[in-house]
């Protein structure tokens, strides 16, 4: 397990260069890169594949308000719980509104041989709320903005954990962090000494907190009196059904 506060990491050029902010989940731990995105008021950044490899790249909004554009001059709103995601070739136009600075959650995932082309998906929470993307967890609601039919290599969820609940859950076959932007959780995990730990979310306005299962670490969600929220990548993308049977003392897991 790698814990990741964003209040503690330095401020750095991302790689789509137009871009500032922090990393969350560094290259070389599993195959996905993610980072949260400052961008100032009136702004205009391109959504682009970083500077110097093919990948897809994933935005979902945070706070803040904005207009994207397509390749063929279509204008949209950019607004918080809206994800955006584009293939290697694909290209959008971000302008940020006058009114303030945006926060943007960004995943990268290498995409060298270019099997994903010409792919863009834009989705709002609300168009989930109450589909077949919309799944009862156990412990919470996972809206799956990004499962293995739209053809990306992961997966993206906004997932609530809700108030004074305890989830024992580990992911076997599939990488996953999860940035929490609202609430307050506590995790705990054995280390490699197979010493158990724990360390709470540090979340405000400005800032949230990575809890990043690299060792596909078994864990304990313990939830605060509050309902949380979180922004789950999995590697590989899920199927998009998978839900937890938390009714028994042993990790739940999913099976695929």
């Amino acid at each position: 397990m790698k814990v990741t506060h964003s209040a503690d990491v330095p401020t750095i050029t991302l790689p789509n260069s137009a871009l500032s902010g922090v990393q969350l989940v560094a290259e070389g731990d599993c195959g996905y890169t993610s980072y949260e995105a400052r961008i100032p008021a009136n702004a205009v950044v391109p959504l682009r594949s970083p500077d110097d490899s093919k990948s897809v790249h994933i935005y979902y909004c945070i706070s803040g308000n904005g207009k994207y554009t397509t390749p063929d001059g279509t204008e949209n709103d950019f607004t918080p719980h809206t994800a955006i995601a584009l293939s290697s070739d694909m290209t959008y136009q971000l302008a940020v509104s006058a009114e303030g600075a945006m926060r943007v959650f960004l995943a990268y995932r290498q995409d060298a041989d270019g099997e994903c082309k010409s792919l863009a998906v834009v989705r709002h929470l609300s168009e989930l709320v109450g589909t077949e993307r919309d799944v009862d967890w156990t412990s919470g609601r996972s809206h799956r903005y990004l499962i293995k039919e739209d053809g990306f290599p992961i997966g993206l969820h906004n997932t609530s954990v809700y108030a004074k609940t305890k989830s024992k859950l580990e992911y076997r076959n599939h990488i996953e962090s999860v940035y929490y932007i609202a609430g307050k959780v506590t995790y705990h995990w054995a280390d490699t000494n197979g010493k158990w730990v724990k360390e709470e979310t540090k979340i405000d306005k400005d800032n949230g907190t990575t809890f990043f299962m690299n060792l596909n670490d078994p864990h304990l969600v313990d939830n605060d009196d509050k309902e949380s929220c979180c922004l789950c990548i999995f590697d590989p993308v899920l199927g998009g059904k998978e839900t937890h049977d938390l009714s028994q003392e042993k990790f739940s897991i999913y099976e695929a």
